[in-house]
């Protein structure tokens, strides 16, 4: 678990709220035992599966329990993602002496010393499967409770597939929690892991809540933090973009944005022009978000370890700013130049000063709360611009680019910038929606080098930025995948490797 170590990441905790209401520290520590203590997905072993189902699934509020744990634990992995993803493409410069961090920034990962989110992602899944199977036929969880968490459960499996997919390629498809079969299963190809995404996502969307839920399952809430159906419908429309389904990617966009009672995009960009910012905890524009779990002195860790109070570390968090190739993308005028890149200054004499993203804009906020409700920010996850980017795209892979380019318009006003006046050929529409996405989604998620990736665009950038950051870039294709974990790999001998690693 190097990443985690190396960025100083607290430890994972509950709320207190949920563990004075719900009783079941011990029993939710033993089964989270996979995940903090960093095991290996396929070393999970029986009676922990055995006390999970016995215990944990014996009543409403401790099946609630356990999937709202995932989101604790799933809390810091926003900043690993944009801060790893950014490094491998063209969004930040790195400062890190750390072998780990100069791996992704000079495209060389290695197989050995390089798990990338992995042990996570396999460890989130496989408690997505245990709440899965914990809940079939359970004659003592309320009905409506089950659908909801079990909605939960498979949207948080497909999330979690989709970047697995993304960063490794073909994967193991794992839907069980039997480690017999788990400790020896190959990778499954891509289309049919992106199969099980879509079905997941599917049924996500019909057993999820429309509105947002407390931790009773049913009552509604303003708090943002939990899947509804609008998130399985935001990510389906991701999927399909990815995969190339530009009818259904404009479909399932469209009922996210056309669902104006909750969703809108926020007309301020930051917390300097006031209230309701995108990235403000219970924004308009967000979709899904997380809460950091306290107690910590930070909100999020995006805010934490982008935000610079001093000169880029060589060590530990703080040690990347963003890149000269994503600052000089930024139009004249551009607001989110304006308010979501912040800069350090050293003092004078020098004239050095450093870039960074500014998002999210609460670093450290000084002393450590316990009060879960002190947040003014909360980690996004889906927020409502990434939409109107996807039905954009969609919409001029289909041929339509007057609706193309009134998405993509509706993004530039926000930002203060004109409505486009370029050529009106489906190239270069398609050029304008990919540049928007640069600075719309820079720092987030691993946009960018997704992005980079899946429009066959990966080479001519990388072969340029790559070696401005001291590597070297291969046309193979190989750099576009993270390499296995060579620890899963002995740990499995029907796991496959990467080809170049």
């Amino acid at each position: 678990m190097k990443e985690l170590k190396i960025y100083q990441i607290r430890s994972l905790a509950f709320g207190k709220a949920i563990i004075k209401r719900l009783h079941v520290l011990l029993i939710l520590t033993a089964f989270l035992s996979g995940m903090t203590g960093c095991k290996k997905f396929v070393e999970v072993n029986a009676p922990t599966t055995q006390l999970a189902s016995v215990s944990v699934f014996g009543s409403d509020g401790t099946a609630t329990a356990a999937q709202v744990a995932i989101y604790t634990a799933m809390a810091n992995e926003s900043f690993q993602m944009s801060w790893s993803c950014g490094l491998l493409s063209d969004e930040l410069t790195n400062y890190s002496t750390d072998q780990l961090a100069l791996q992704y920034y000079t495209n060389s990962m290695q197989a050995l010393t390089n798990p990338g989110p992995w042990n996570n992602a396999y460890n989130y899944i496989y408690q997505a499967n245990a709440i899965i199977e914990g809940l079939q036929n359970n004659g003592r969880i309320t009905p409506a409770v089950a659908a909801q968490l079990i909605g939960e459960s498979k949207f948080i499996r497909a999330f979690w597939y989709f970047y697995l997919v993304n960063l490794y390629g073909d994967v193991p498809l794992v839907l069980t929690t039997d480690y017999t079969v788990n400790k020896s299963i190959s990778r499954t190809s891509q289309a049919l892991v992106y199969s099980q995404i879509i079905a997941d996502l599917k049924d996500a969307q019909d057993k999820l809540n429309a509105n947002y839920v407390d931790i009773s399952d049913i009552a509604t809430t303003t708090e943002r933090v939990r899947p509804t159906k609008a998130a399985a419908v935001a990510l389906l429309a991701r999927v399909n973009l990815y995969t190339k389904k530009y009818d259904a990617a404009e479909l399932y966009a469209s009922q996210v944005i056309d669902n104006k009672a909750l969703y809108a995009l926020c007309t301020n960009l930051s917390s300097v022009a006031g209230a309701n910012y995108v990235f403000e905890k219970n924004s308009t524009e967000a979709i899904w978000q997380l809460a950091t779990p306290v107690p910590s002195d930070y909100f999020t860790t995006d805010g934490e370890h982008f935000i610079l109070a001093f000169a880029p570390s060589t060590t530990g968090a703080n040690s990347a700013t963003i890149s000269q190739q994503l600052l000089v993308s930024f139009e004249p005028g551009d607001q989110r130049f304006a308010q979501w890149v912040g800069t350090y200054a050293e003092a004078p004499p020098s004239t050095v000063s450093y870039p960074f993203p500014y998002k999210y804009q609460s670093h450290d906020v000084g002393v450590t709360t316990d009060d879960p409700t002190a947040a003014t920010e909360y980690v996004m996850m889906l927020r409502l611009a990434e939409q109107y980017l996807i039905r954009a795209e969609a919409r001029a892979q289909q041929g339509k680019i007057p609706e193309a380019i009134a998405d993509l318009n509706a993004i530039r006003n926000r930002a203060g910038l004109a409505n486009y006046s370029g050529a009106m050929d489906q190239a270069t529409v398609l050029a304008a929606i990919m540049h928007e996405r640069q600075v719309e989604l820079f720092a987030e998620w691993g946009h960018r080098w997704f992005d980079l990736i899946r429009t066959g665009n990966a080479n001519s950038v990388m072969g340029v930025a790559t070696p401005l950051k001291g590597g070297t870039w291969s046309t193979d294709g190989h750099q576009l995948l993270f390499p296995i974990p060579q620890s899963e790999r002995l740990n499995d001998p029907n796991l496959s490797q990467n080809r170049g690693y």
